[in-house]
């Protein structure tokens, strides 16, 4: 009976053992990925954890690729495209539970932080990881975010930067020259519209270094002549607004010039909103600070817009806005990229190239899905900081 009684306690005791080992052997093989889809049941998905990104990509031609938005920027779901909207032929979703099917996952520089590391979720090797971000140095910084603790895991960046593995510009000179209207009678119509000098919508006064610049070159602006229009928060002055972001802004038809002011200074290819569609789209001409001259003139239209650094003070700037003021036919001459109708972005490539023959003139980006479908071997990120915030210069990087 003894016998019996220690026989069974001591298969008791190994099955015990031997679930313990087994638990610890799934554990340490296998990932959780949590279905993070409020509006449905939560799941679990159980499949091996990489130790780290492949440099692999493999795109089935035979079904549309799924990128995978990992969440809303800002968590604000105004800011994201719609849920399933298509980028080229592939389709895209912020359905987290799809993740298994995604060909690449984009993380906006909101949705994914160093603490999330080490990574919980499913990740395939082929799978592309992309960081994502619209934004500047200078904005990151105020706003908190590190790039030193994602080093080997991301595959691309998707940003601004003429660099970025993936482009997300805020405006090409192919998509202006594309969407306007051309021709002489359109630019007699245009000049002969303007009934106002200036005009510039800002609503950060102090919150980075650059805008905190850009507020005290426009006050000497002001003090030495310039006559403008204020809107935003700075001035107290909500934006009469026709349309949602981008605009452009009805109101700034009337005016002659915008001023295209950046929050940043000499940020690499950081060229927003307040250039394409705030100025270029909405007929003014743009007066430039912020970004470096030839970051400039490789996207932009050629002789479209006044550069505030080509000027020695902001007093010899306002005398040639005045100046152009009083003279219609050397204005319009900002205007010239509008006046020959059969204006494309690959003549104006030309032009650009035969006047600056030694500027590396960009063409049109591909998008994402385009530069998915290329099926071209990828890498991996080994910093990220070294990689989107060490190449600009010192004065871009003061938040």
């Amino acid at each position: 009976m003894i016998k019996k009684v220690l026989l069974a306690a001591f298969l008791y005791f190994a099955l015990a053992v031997l679930a313990v080992f087994l638990w610890s052997v799934s554990r340490t093989q296998t990932t959780t990925l949590y279905e993070l889809v409020p509006s449905k049941k939560a799941q679990f998905v159980h499949q091996p954890q990489p130790s780290a990104p492949s440099t692999l990509k493999k795109i089935d031609p035979q079904k549309p690729p799924l990128i995978l938005y990992w969440g809303y920027p800002w968590h604000d779901k105004s800011s994201g495209e719609p849920e399933g909207q298509k980028i080229g032929i592939c389709d895209t979703t912020y359905d987290r539970s799809r993740i298994i099917e995604a060909d690449a996952i984009a993380f906006h520089y909101t949705t994914i932080r160093a603490e999330d590391l080490p990574w919980k979720y499913y990740r395939n090797p082929n799978q592309l990881f992309v960081w994502w971000s619209a934004e500047g140095p200078s904005i990151l910084g105020h706003a908190g975010i590190k790039l030193g603790g994602y080093d080997g895991f991301f595959n691309w960046t998707w940003t601004y930067r003429r660099d970025a593995d993936v482009a997300r510009n805020y405006g090409y000179r192919g998509h202006v020259i594309n969407s306007v209207a051309k021709g002489k009678k359109v630019v007699d119509e245009l000049v002969a519209a303007k009934t106002d000098l200036a005009v510039w919508i800002v609503s950060g006064c102090n919150y980075t270094h650059g805008a905190r610049m850009r507020m005290k070159y426009v006050k000497e602006m002001q003090e030495v002549g310039l006559n403008f229009t204020g809107y935003g928060k700075c001035f107290e002055r909500p934006v009469p607004r026709t349309k949602d972001f981008p605009y452009p802004y009805e109101v700034i038809k009337n005016y002659k010039f915008y001023l295209s002011f950046e929050n940043a200074l000499h940020c690499t290819d950081y060229i927003t909103e307040k250039f394409w569609d705030n100025a270029l789209k909405s007929g003014a001409v743009p007066v430039v600070w912020g970004p470096k001259k030839e970051d400039i003139l490789r996207v932009a239209p050629l002789d479209s817009f006044i550069f505030v650094e080509d000027f020695k003070s902001p007093r010899d700037l306002v005398e040639y806005l005045l100046y152009l003021d009083k003279n219609d036919a050397e204005y319009r001459k900002f205007f010239s990229w509008r006046e020959d109708e059969s204006m494309t972005d690959e003549k104006m490539i030309k032009l650009t190239k035969t006047k600056y023959p030694n500027l590396d003139v960009q063409t049109s980006p591909k998008n994402f899905c385009d530069k998915l479908l290329e099926n071209n071997p990828t890498k991996v990120i080994s910093s990220l900081k070294k990689e989107f915030w060490d190449p600009n210069p010192s004065e871009c990087l003061m938040s």
